[in-house]
C-alpha cells in the first residue's frame, strides 16, 4: 500500500513537472493587462484559429524574438478603427470601461458570438492621456490571413504596421494562462475564441 501511494505520488509530480515545462513564461507587456510579464502560458500548433484567440508569432521586425498577438478579424472579414472602437464588418467590439491601473485605462473588449453563446472577452489598456488617436480605413483580411493586435495598443506594434499576417506564419495558439489574480482577472484562464459572425 505504502509502496502504491509513493510510486502516485511521483506520478503525479512528475506530470506536473511535465506540464510546467511544456509552458513558457511570458517577458514582454505588449499583451498586458490579460497577459502579463511573468505569467505561464501554454501553446501548441493548430490551423483552426479563431478571432479572440491568442498566437504566437515570430516578430515581423526581429525574428528571432517570439511574441504574443491577439487575433481580431480572419480571412474575409474587414476591420476598422477609429480611436478606441474597432468595427469588424458590419460589428463593432463590445467595450466596457473596467477602471484604472496607474496611468492606464483599462476596458473589456467582446466579441459578438451566434446566440446563445457569448463572445470571447479580454482586457485592453490605453494611457490615460494618450497624446495618439488611432484611425485607419477598413482593411479586408485576405485568405489564409488574419489581422493581430496587442491588448496594449498604444505601446505595441501589430497588424495596424505589418497588415495582415498569413496563418502559416502562427507557431502556436494559447489555450492555457496561469499568473497573479488582480481585480479583472483570475489566476487561471482558459482561452478560446469565439467564430467568426460572417455578415
Amino acid at each position: 500500500m505504502g509502496s502504491r501511494l509513493g510510486y502516485s505520488i511521483v506520478a503525479v509530480a512528475g506530470l506536473a513537472l511535465a506540464v510546467w515545462g511544456a509552458g513558457a513564461t511570458v517577458r514582454g507587456d505588449d499583451m498586458m493587462p490579460s497577459i502579463e510579464p511573468g505569467d505561464r502560458v501554454w501553446a501548441w500548433p493548430t490551423d483552426a484559429v479563431l478571432p479572440g484567440d491568442v498566437v504566437v508569432i515570430r516578430d515581423p521586425l526581429d525574428p528571432d524574438v517570439r511574441i504574443l498577438r491577439r487575433i481580431v478579424a480572419v480571412e474575409g472579414q474587414s476591420i476598422a478603427m477609429d480611436d478606441h472602437l474597432i468595427r469588424v464588418g458590419n460589428r463593432r467590439l463590445r467595450t466596457a470601461a473596467m477602471g484604472d491601473s496607474g496611468d492606464y485605462v483599462v476596458t473589456r473588449e467582446t466579441l459578438w458570438a451566434k446566440k446563445p453563446a457569448v463572445g470571447h472577452s479580454w482586457l485592453t489598456r490605453f494611457p490615460r492621456d494618450s497624446p495618439s488617436q488611432w484611425s485607419a480605413e477598413p482593411v479586408e483580411v485576405p485568405t489564409g490571413h488574419v489581422y493581430l493586435l496587442a491588448d496594449d495598443r498604444d505601446r505595441a506594434m501589430d497588424s495596424r504596421w505589418w497588415g495582415p499576417v498569413p496563418v502559416s506564419a502562427i507557431e502556436g495558439t494559447v489555450r492555457a494562462r496561469w499568473g497573479r489574480s488582480h481585480q479583472w482577472r483570475e489566476s487561471w484562464e482558459w482561452m478560446v475564441g469565439t467564430p467568426a459572425i460572417r455578415e
